[in-house]
């Protein structure tokens, strides 16, 4: 079997009145290139305890996907896969629900070195902000 005879044997596959050369959907497939996004997820505990205080978790979770749309989609079954339910120390059922994707952002920069930028919003309620005290600052 020569090189050229051999090269067509492997390359086709033989499906009766026709063949189907493998090598013709790698030539014509466009290559589709990922980008990169960031999503803000905000999820809540709720429980039926009465002493339960109001908890929630933001959440940065970087995406890849062809457009915004199947990044927020991404994102929004990303949140759902995130939803939980256990019982407490006290025995009290606790349930993580997605309640928002807040943001999907695509990153500016996705080389991801020390020092790239994740994610930035721009607000006016400096007072708002400054009570989420999540450093534990005494500002």
């Amino acid at each position: 079997m020569s090189g050229e005879e051999f090269e067509e044997a492997v390359g086709s596959i033989n499906i009766g009145p026709g063949t189907i050369d493998p090598r013709e959907f790698q030539r014509g497939a466009e290559s589709v290139e990922l980008e990169h996004y960031v999503a803000v997820l905000l999820l809540e505990a709720t429980s039926e305890a009465t002493d339960h205080e109001p908890l929630f978790e933001e959440s940065f979770v970087l995406l890849t996907a062809e457009s915004g749309e199947e990044a927020a989609e991404k994102a929004r079954e990303y949140g759902k896969q995130q939803e939980s339910s256990y019982a407490d120390e006290n025995n009290n059922p606790v349930t993580w629900k997605l309640k928002q994707v807040v943001e999907v952002k695509p990153l500016e920069d996705a080389t991801l070195d020390d020092g790239s930028e994740l994610y930035s919003r721009f607000f006016r309620n400096h007072k708002a902000y400054a009570d989420l005290d999540t450093l534990g600052n005494e500002d």
